[in-house]
């Protein structure tokens, strides 16, 4: 069975859609084979949504398992700052390619943390990975951040977000619930001093 964290191959179905944040409408393009791939999910607009409106731009930013960019190109549109794009699904990378085009995005394909220093990180964790995978990844997040920088997390309630808050913050990590909505926790997370 093919899931959107993999690169097995997937029928060529084209398609595109779009969505409306932050008083502007974005265009997607879009395929089989990659994650949400009709709309964009309720999880990211949550989590833009609430970036949006409660933190301050910082970047650089890093959009960790971008998917086709939904993140990637609207935090490049309202704060003006570069973005890195991460993904591990080749398809969905050369959607984001495809997607923030013009844009101050650089889209890799990897499945790991690429560079440090960022200023801001989103995520919204490829749950059914396992919790090793999403774990590791949170890791990698923390340890990317710039000294003042944030990581941004949605999750669902249902889908073990108390036990990552705990993971974290046996880090050495900050973590602040900063809106719940729709069964979705978004989280603020920052590496106590």
């Amino acid at each position: 069975m093919s899931h959107y964290y993999t690169n097995e191959e997937t029928p060529d179905v084209p398609s595109s859609f779009t969505f409306d944040i932050a008083g502007r409408t974005y265009d997607m393009q879009s395929n089989a084979g990659v994650f949400s791939k009709d709309k964009l999910d309720e999880g990211t607009r949550i989590l833009l949504e609430t970036v949006l409106t409660q933190a301050e731009p910082a970047g650089p930013v890093l959009d960790m398992g971008c998917g086709i960019g939904p993140v990637a190109k609207v935090l490049a549109v309202e704060w003006q700052v570069p973005v890195t794009a991460i993904d591990v699904n080749e398809k969905a990378a050369g959607l984001a390619r495809e997607n923030t085009a013009g844009l101050a995005v650089d889209v890799q394909v990897a499945n790991h943390v690429t560079g440090s220093g960022y200023g801001t990180i989103l995520i919204n964790p490829p749950i059914r990975t396992g919790k090793e995978t999403v774990y590791r990844l949170l890791e990698e997040c923390v340890q990317a951040l710039a000294d003042a920088g944030r990581l941004w997390i949605v999750m669902r309630k249902d889908h073990g977000v108390k036990s990552a808050v705990k993971h974290l913050e046996s880090l050495g990590c900050q973590v602040e619930r900063v809106n719940r909505d729709k069964g979705f926790w978004v989280l603020k997370v920052s590496r106590e001093k």
